[in-house]
C-alpha cells in the first residue's frame, strides 16, 4: 500500500470513530482522562445512528478510494495490513498496538453465539445461532433501511432461522424484522454498546500511537499560533498533502476517551 492510500485509510477510520464515539451519540464522561466503563447511547435515534455507521468499520471499500486493496478487504482489514507493512511510520514497534486493536475487533466480531429468542410475531420459541458481524449486519441495515428496502435482509435472517431448524411459511418471513428491533437493536446492541465503543477507542488511540512519532518528526511549532509541517517528498498532489495535514491535526488533539469494558458485560453472546 502506498503512503496517500494509507493515509486515506486513517483517515477515513478515524473519521469513522468520531462520528460513531462522540458526545452527541453517546454518554461520554466529562473528564476526558477518566476511563470509561459504562457507555450508552443518548437515546433511541442515537442508537440506531450508531449502529448504521458502525457498518463501515467491517464493509467492503471500495478500489477506486483505495487502489491497493484486496479484494474484500474492510478498513479493520486495511488497517491491519498497515500494522504488518507500515509505511508513514517506519518503527514497527509503534505499529504493534494497531495490530492488536485491529485482530482484537476481527476476532470479537467473528464470534459466533446462540442465543433463545420467543418471536412474537410467530410465536415460536427459538434457538438462535449466528456471528456478531451477522448480529450487527442486521441491526445496521434494519435502521438504515425502510420495509421496502428490507428484502435482503429479511432474505439474510430467514437464512439463519432456518440454519436454526424453524420452519417458516413464506407469508411469514416479514414478520420477523421486529425480532431484530426487539432482540437484537435492544438487547444484543444495548448489552454490548459499552464493548463496540471500546473497541473503536482502542483502534482511534492505537492509530495515534503510530502517528504522534510522524507529528514529532514533521511538525514545529513557529509561534503561539502557528504550525510548520515539513511534508514527506512523496506527497506531491494537493489533495494528498490536504489529508496529510487533516491526519496529523486529528491526532495532534486527541480528544476520545479510553474505554474498558466491565467483565460483566463480556459474559454471554
Amino acid at each position: 500500500m502506498n503512503p496517500s492510500e494509507e493515509i486515506r485509510a486513517l483517515n477515513s477510520v478515524t473519521d469513522l470513530i468520531e462520528n460513531i464515539v462522540n458526545y452527541s451519540v453517546c454518554m461520554l464522561p466529562d473528564n476526558k482522562n477518566e476511563i470509561a466503563k459504562t457507555i450508552l447511547p443518548k437515546d433511541h435515534i442515537s442508537k440506531k445512528y450508531f449502529f448504521i455507521l458502525y457498518l463501515e468499520l467491517f464493509a467492503g471499500v471500495n478500489r477506486e478510494m483505495i487502489p491497493g486493496k484486496e479484494d474484500g478487504d474492510s478498513l479493520i482489514d486495511i488497517l491491519n495490513k498497515i500494522s504488518l507493512d507500515p509505511v508513514l511510520n517506519e518503527n514497527p514497534k509503534d505499529a504493534i498496538a494497531l495490530k492488536k486493536a485491529t485482530n482484537e475487533f476481527n476476532m470479537w466480531i467473528s464470534t459466533e453465539f446462540e442465543y433463545d429468542i420467543y418471536s412474537a410475531n410467530i410465536q415460536q420459541n427459538i434457538k438462535i445461532k449466528l456471528t456478531r458481524k451477522d448480529a450487527l449486519y442486521l441491526i445496521g441495515n434494519k435502521s438504515k433501511h425502510t420495509l421496502s428496502r428490507s428484502n435482503t435482509i429479511i432474505k439474510k435472517l430467514v437464512n439463519i432461522y432456518k440454519e436454526s431448524g424453524v420452519i417458516l411459511e413464506p407469508h411469514n418471513e416479514i414478520l420477523l424484522l421486529e425480532d431484530i428491533d426487539t432482540w437484537l437493536l435492544d438487547d444484543f446492541g444495548g448489552y454490548h454498546f459499552t464493548m463496540l465503543c471500546e473497541l473503536c477507542s482502542n483502534i482511534y488511540h492505537a492509530i495515534h500511537e503510530y502517528i504522534v512519532p510522524v507529528i514529532m518528526y514533521r511538525v514545529k511549532k513557529v509561534d503561539d499560533l502557528r504550525y510548520k509541517t515539513d511534508l514527506p517528498e512523496y506527497l506531491i498532489k494537493d489533495d494528498e498533502i490536504f489529508e496529510f495535514h487533516e491526519l496529523l491535526g486529528r491526532y495532534m488533539r486527541p480528544w476520545l476517551p479510553k474505554i474498558q469494558t466491565w467483565d460483566a458485560l463480556n459474559k454471554k453472546y
